[in-house]
């Protein structure tokens, strides 16, 4: 019997160092200095039809993670935090990146001493279900 799942398919886009070190300088831009995702859409798309990545799927993932960036900056929720993170990999930012990004808290601001733990005073595998907390149910998805 053979099975037909798209979790043994090899379909995970492929691209090169360039295209990612162009997107992880392109979040870290937008994030660290408050840029404009806007801005640098022409030029991704040219390095995207460049290498035949899906520009269309890229954007969307792109702009999922900056509302998400801006919805964990507002809230400081550890689940919030760990989707964000899940989110990094479709946007082709590797887990050792995403933790250079220096991703502010409430009433943070960024600067090159501060270190890459997000949030010291909330401990990082705490869930909450509490109905103020955010997402209930994340650990259901892996994301604990």
């Amino acid at each position: 019997m053979q099975v037909e799942s798209d979790f043994i398919k090899n379909n995970t886009p492929r691209i090169s160092i360039e295209l990612r070190r162009f997107i992880f300088a392109l979040a870290e831009d937008i994030i660290r200095y408050s840029g404009s995702f806007e801005k640098r859409k022409k030029r991704l798309k040219v390095r995207c039809e460049r290498e035949k990545v899906d520009y269309n799927i890229l954007e969307y993932n792109l702009n999922l993670f900056f509302e998400l960036i801006d919805d964990y900056c507002k809230s400081n929720d550890p689940v919030l935090y760990r989707f964000l993170k899940l989110q990094a990999g479709f946007c082709f930012i590797n887990v050792p990146d995403f933790a250079k990004l220096l991703i502010p808290t409430t009433g943070q601001v960024i600067d090159d001493s501060q270190s890459s733990n997000v949030n010291k005073n909330k401990p990082s595998d705490s869930i909450s279900s509490n109905i103020h907390s955010g997402i209930v149910g994340g650990h259901l998805f892996g994301l604990e």
